[in-house]
C-alpha cells in the first residue's frame, strides 16, 4: 500500500512539476496555446469564402456578332468568372494578364458565327494561368458550361425549324440527363477540404515543438534526458514517462475539443460524425504525438535545434498525409515514411469520422495504427531512458 501511494504521489508531483514548467515558459505557452488557438482561426477565416467566384477574365470578340455577344453574356452569367474588360486585341489582353488584372483570356475568332451557321464546328481559344489551379479551373469550367449551353440552344433551334415541338426538341438535344453531387463536401469548398487535415497537423506539430523546446531546455540545464528530471526518484522509468505523458494529455484533451468540435462548428466545416467517435480516434493520436515528441527530445541539446528540425518536417508531412495526393500514387518507400508520424492515420481517421460521417468502427484501421504507434513509441522511450538512467547511476 505504501509503495502504491508513493508511486502515485511521485507521479502527481511530476505532473505538477511539468505543468508548472510549461506555464512558466513563454515560448512553450505560445506554441501549445497561442498556435493552437490562432492558427485554426487564421486559416479558417482565410478559407471562409470556400469557393472562388467571379474570377476576372478579358474577352477578345473578333466576330462581334449577335451569337458571340450571346456567348459572352453566358460566360458572364456563370458564377465562376466575370468579364473584367473587352480587350481590343491580344496584346491588350496579354498586358492585363501579365499585370494580374485578369486570370484568363477568351478569344472568339472572326469566323465564329459563320462556322456555326454553316454547320461547321466553331472554336474559341481560352488562355488561363495553369500555375494557379483554382483560377485555371474556374476559367475552364465557365467556358465549358457556356459553350455547352450555347450548343444546346443552337441544336434546339435547328430542330424547331424542322417542325419539332419545343419540348421534344429540348429532350432530343439532351437525351441523357446529367446530375452531379459532391459527397461530403457538396459546395466543393476549399476550407472544408483542407482544414480537417490542417487541424490534425496543428495538433501534432504544436505538441512536437512544445515538447522539443521543453526537452532542449532540460538539456541546456544539464539533464541527461528530458525524461530524467532531477525531481524524479530515478527508481522507475515507467512512472516518469506516465507522469510526463499525463501532463500533456491533460492539456490537449480540451485543445482537441476546441480544434475538432468548436472550430468545425464556428466555420461550418463538415462535421457528420459524433464527438464521442472522434474522441476514440483523438486519444491515441494525442498519445502517439506526445511519445514521438519525447523520442525526438533525445536529439535536441538546446531549444533552437528542436524548432529548426520540427519546422522542417511540417511541409513534407502535409504531402505525406495522403489528403492532397493519394497515397497509392506515392513512390516506393514514401508510404512507409508517411506512417512514421501519427498525423497520417490521424488525418485519414478524421476524414472518415468527421467528414464522411462514419463511426469509430469505420476508422478502426487508423485507430489500431495509432495505438500500435503509441505502444512502440512508449517502449522506445522506456529503453532509451532506462539506458541513460543506468549510465547515470
Amino acid at each position: 500500500m505504501s509503495l502504491k501511494f508513493n508511486t502515485l504521489k511521485e507521479i502527481y508531483s511530476l505532473v505538477v512539476d511539468e505543468l508548472t514548467k510549461i506555464f512558466t515558459d513563454g515560448g512553450v505557452m505560445l506554441l501549445l496555446f497561442g498556435a493552437t488557438i490562432i492558427y485554426p482561426l487564421l486559416y479558417s477565416i482565410t478559407y471562409q469564402p470556400e469557393v472562388l467566384t467571379d474570377a476576372p477574365i478579358a474577352i477578345i470578340d473578333e466576330d462581334n456578332s449577335a451569337l458571340s455577344r450571346n456567348f459572352i453574356r453566358m460566360m458572364d452569367a456563370t458564377p465562376e468568372v466575370s468579364i473584367y474588360s473587352a480587350a481590343m486585341d491580344i496584346s491588350d489582353a496579354q498586358n492585363m494578364f501579365y499585370s494580374g488584372d485578369v486570370a484568363g483570356i477568351l478569344l472568339i475568332p472572326e469566323d465564329f458565327s459563320q462556322s456555326i451557321s454553316k454547320g461547321i464546328q466553331a472554336h474559341v481559344s481560352v488562355y488561363a494561368d495553369a500555375s494557379y489551379m483554382m483560377l485555371y479551373k474556374q476559367v475552364y469550367t465557365a467556358t465549358i458550361m457556356a459553350s455547352q449551353t450555347l450548343g444546346k440552344q443552337i441544336e434546339v433551334k435547328k430542330r424547331m425549324m424542322k417542325g419539332t415541338p419545343r419540348e421534344a426538341a429540348i429532350k432530343q438535344s439532351s437525351p441523357i440527363g446529367f446530375s452531379a453531387r459532391g459527397l461530403y463536401n457538396p459546395s466543393g469548398g476549399y476550407g472544408s477540404y483542407a482544414m480537417p487535415a490542417i487541424l490534425v497537423l496543428v495538433l501534432q506539430q504544436t505538441l512536437l515543438l512544445g515538447i522539443g523546446m521543453r526537452g532542449g531546455t532540460a538539456r541546456e540545464l544539464g539533464a541527461q534526458h528530458f525524461l530524467l528530471p532531477v525531481k524524479a526518484s530515478r527508481k522507475g522509468v515507467l512512472r516518469i514517462i506516465i507522469a510526463k505523458t499525463l501532463a500533456y494529455l491533460l492539456l490537449y484533451i480540451p485543445i482537441s475539443f476546441y480544434l475538432f468540435v468548436v472550430v468545425f462548428q464556428i466555420f461550418s466545416f463538415p462535421m457528420a460524425g459524433s464527438p464521442a467517435d472522434m474522441f476514440v480516434l483523438v486519444m491515441p493520436l494525442i498519445l502517439a504525438s506526445i511519445l514521438l515528441g519525447f523520442l525526438f527530445t533525445t536529439l535536441f541539446k538546446n531549444r533552437e535545434n528542436s524548432i529548426i528540425f520540427l519546422l522542417f518536417t511540417s511541409v513534407p508531412l502535409v504531402f505525406l498525409s495522403g489528403f492532397s495526393w493519394p497515397m497509392e500514387s506515392f513512390p516506393f518507400g514514401f508510404r512507409f515514411l508517411a506512417y512514421l508520424f501519427p498525423s497520417t492515420p490521424g488525418i485519414q481517421g478524421i476524414l472518415k469520422i468527421n467528414v464522411m460521417g462514419g463511426t469509430w468502427h469505420n476508422a478502426l484501421p487508423e485507430i489500431a495504427t495509432l495505438w500500435v504507434m503509441t505502444v512502440v513509441l512508449f517502449l522506445a522511450n522506456w529503453i532509451i531512458v532506462r539506458i541513460k538512467m543506468v549510465r547515470d547511476r
